[in-house]
């Protein structure tokens, strides 16, 4: 199999899908990444001080909720605003996805 990020042949699967032609973490942290490049313009995607965050369905009837259900209000910079108790952490955005991945809103109460 060919690792779809570096290109190294490897034979045994490490990962499950989307990630199953993966060979390494560092190709997989990168995969995920240029994912979220994908759905950058997604309105559930939120980038604050170069850490990702997802905004999870506030209908969700599971117990389960990001941040264990903490209220946060967050203001876009196209002018929207959300409240949600459903906020998900994505991480620290490598330094190298800050261009393609810039911030898109700030914490406005949290």
């Amino acid at each position: 199999m060919k690792c779809e990020i570096c290109g190294k042949e490897f034979s045994k699967r490490q990962y499950y899908e989307p990630y199953e032609k993966i060979c390494s973490s560092e190709c997989f942290d990168k995969k995920f990444w240029f994912d979220r490049i994908k759905d950058k313009n997604d309105s559930k995607s939120v980038i604050i001080n170069h850490h990702a965050y997802w905004i999870g369905d506030e209908n969700d009837k599971s117990s389960f909720r990001g941040y264990d259900g903490h209220k946060f209000v967050i203001k876009f910079f196209n002018g929207r605003q959300i409240t949600t108790t459903n906020l998900w952490d994505n991480g620290d955005l490598p330094k190298e996805f800050w261009v393609k991945l810039p911030d898109n809103a700030e914490f406005i109460a949290r």
